[in-house]
């Protein structure tokens, strides 16, 4: 069984190379047992603290992609797709470089995909170093499914930092689209996974260690001017009004997207007066 490892990363030398010294520790577990071979594909978004060298230098086998700075995590990770897929995979696993690896999580995701026949998406759970649930499966609204500790459980949607993605999967509804640029694209799968009739399931048990993104966003924030506020929500990394208004529509329908949208522009006019919150 071949394993493709998708990744996309920008001007995080150290944890990028934490990352990988934790997933080949994984992968060389696995292939002790002759059982999986894999690869890694990682799109390096013009890194300039030397990302690219030192992964070269420490991990050689790791087949890297030159972006230009404009790719950002969902098109980084498509132009890693792209690559990979020109060979011959059984499985797709995404993993972002902040997301630490525990020991046993690709056994336990391979083993859970195995007792669905590789035909449906299973989603790792990260916790904080604090211990809370961060990221992993979610129901349509957003709520964070809390794995149990023995057998999967079903998601709607789920965050793309831990996702293995089955060859079945991937005939058929392709890889992520590279319409949206940061944010969205692993929501996004989920819904057209599910449109597809394709399952996705939270695999048990926290599987990796990664820290939520901390502080209140720009765009919300009173600090900043309203006009450095709707520079930020449009932005890349913020909720580019066309890319959430396509995901609305796709996920919810014509209604929610108009409300989503109007809802957007009264945070972004009437912000919060507070440093930092938990949730957006």
């Amino acid at each position: 069984m071949d394993i493709a490892v998708l990744m996309s990363v920008y001007n995080r030398r150290e944890t990028t190379l934490a990352c990988l010294a934790a997933c080949y520790a994984q992968i060389e577990s696995l292939r002790a047992g002759s059982r999986y071979s894999f690869r890694i594909y990682l799109t390096d978004d013009g890194s300039t603290d030397g990302t690219s060298d030192a992964v070269q230098s420490t991990f050689p086998d790791v087949r890297i992609i030159h972006g230009d700075g404009t790719l950002f995590w969902n098109r980084g990770m498509c132009a890693a797709w792209k690559e990979a897929a020109q060979d011959s995979h059984d499985f797709y696993l995404w993993l972002n470089d902040d997301t630490m690896l525990l020991p046993g999580a690709f056994s336990t995701m391979l083993e859970i995909s195995s007792a669905l026949r590789d035909k449906a998406i299973v989603v790792g759970t990260a916790k904080g170093k604090s211990g809370g649930l961060t990221y992993g499966g979610r129901t349509r609204s957003g709520r964070l499914i809390p794995p149990d500790r023995t057998i999967p459980v079903g998601c709607d949607i789920f965050n793309g930092n831990l996702v293995l993605v089955p060859e079945y999967v991937y005939s058929k509804i392709g890889p992520l689209d590279p319409f949206y640029t940061h944010s969205f694209g692993d929501y996004d799968y989920g819904v057209r996974a599910d449109k597809a009739g394709i399952v996705s399931v939270v695999a048990p048990g926290i599987l990796a260690v990664c820290d939520r993104n901390p502080g209140l966003p720009v765009w919300r924030d009173a600090s900043y001017s309203l006009r450095q506020r709707y520079a930020a929500l449009s932005g890349p990394k913020g909720r580019p009004f066309r890319e959430q208004f396509v995901y609305d529509f796709r996920s919810e329908g014509i209604v929610k997207a108009i409300l989503h949208f109007l809802s957007l522009n009264l945070k972004v006019i009437f912000p919060i007066w507070r440093k930092s919150a938990d949730t957006i």
